[in-house]
């Protein structure tokens, strides 16, 4: 199959309706095409309709489809750029504690990495296997971004015209100033991962090694856990705080476990554990009044503590808030992700693009550095 038809099936079988819109936006601003004739869409495919009818976009799939036949190279090199600063729900951090930054310009010298800026460059070279692809690059600022443009191979569970081909690309970015890898990376269907559960481990496995290759460093996991621990002990009750715990799974000692979940709860407190800190909080003249409140007061304190510090957490969501609902974002933790030494940020939603990922990563780190300098 080659490179058109994949994106046609990748826009078809995988593209979110925000993503087409946002191509479809982009695509108009470049004068790719166009949804009215005037002097400016000369060069652009205008959509119409038959009947003359004033036409009114409607920025679906569709209308992504008929502008790849019509100006397949505007719409292939305008998804290609967007697959940098897109969204994505997945991401993990790594850490390098050697020099990298020179191997790296020596792959881009020896065509192991190809910029986008060099005459080398035409379309990302898909690959069937991170092993045998060669990433695309770009820079901005501190910032050292490597594509790895895979070729997904999946099969319906129908009889006839079962199989699809998908392009699937892995973002990594490189930072100078923090020495940190975050890999992003998004969820697939079924059919693509061919129900293979440990499908997401394999692909963060491979590109870890192949820039352990590239750079010629060890990438080290980030123990997120103690991080997000450390993160959760600074937090308080008021409503300065930029970062509110959302929801956390708790595992109790006695082997019983629980959801703690703020739903749709404005003021992110978590039921039970935030219900009894305000308790405490609202009535401490009540639980002062004797030895025997005292005492109750105490119990409540040492169920808190059980809760929020002595229990195990195999998961945590964090909400960086803000004053419009719809751009809160929230990010799962997901500790030792199958068994592995790394963990798995998990971003609900499609709020989060590039620069808030990049700002959430930036805040575990100030917070690593801070949590490093307690235990120096």
């Amino acid at each position: 199959m080659d490179y058109k038809n994949i994106i046609q099936t990748t826009i078809t079988e995988v593209y979110p309706n925000y993503f087409i819109k946002l191509l479809l936006k982009t695509l108009e601003e470049k004068g790719a095409i166009s949804y009215k004739v005037d002097l400016l869409s000369e060069d652009s495919y205008v959509f119409s309709n038959e009947d003359e009818t004033p036409y009114h976009p409607r920025y679906d799939s569709i209308e992504l489809l008929t502008a790849l036949d019509n100006k397949s190279s505007e719409v292939i090199s305008t998804i290609q750029e967007k697959e940098y600063d897109s969204p994505y729900s997945y991401s993990v951090l790594f850490e390098i504690k050697e020099d990298w930054v020179e191997n790296l310009y020596l792959a881009l010298q020896e065509k192991l990495i190809i910029s986008i800026e060099s005459d080398e460059y035409n379309l990302d070279r898909l690959a069937s296997s991170i092993n045998e692809c060669t990433p695309s690059y770009k820079t901005n600022s501190d910032l050292h971004f490597l594509k790895f443009p895979l070729k997904l191979v999946g099969y319906l569970p129908q009889e006839n015209d079962n199989k699809r081909e998908i392009s699937y690309p892995i973002i990594c970015i490189l930072n100078t100033s923090t020495n940190m890898i975050e890999i992003r990376f998004e969820k697939v269907k079924g059919y693509i991962s061919n129900g293979d559960s440990g499908f997401y481990v394999k692909k963060i496995e491979e590109v870890k090694h192949k820039l352990e290759t590239l750079l010629g460093v060890e990438l080290l996991a980030i123990n997120l856990s103690s991080i997000v621990k450390y993160i959760k002990e600074t937090l308080n009750d008021s409503e300065e705080n930029e970062v509110a715990v959302s929801a956390q799974a708790l595992e109790y000692h006695t082997g019983s476990k629980a959801i703690l979940d703020t739903g749709n709860n404005d003021n992110m407190i978590l039921p039970f554990i935030g219900n009894l800190k305000d308790i405490l909080k609202n009535h401490e003249e009540l639980f002062n009044a004797n030895d025997e409140t005292q005492r109750i007061q105490e119990m409540l304190e040492e169920i808190i503590l059980e809760a929020e510090y002595l229990s195990d957490h195999p998961w945590i969501t964090l909400a960086w808030k803000n004053e419009v609902k719809s751009k809160i974002v929230k990010v799962k933790f997901l500790f030792n992700y199958h068994g592995q030494d790394f963990s798995v940020l998990q971003y609900y939603g499609n709020n989060a693009d590039s620069e808030r990922m990049s700002y959430v990563t930036q805040f575990i780190f100030d917070n690593k550095q801070k949590l490093d300098g307690q235990t120096e």
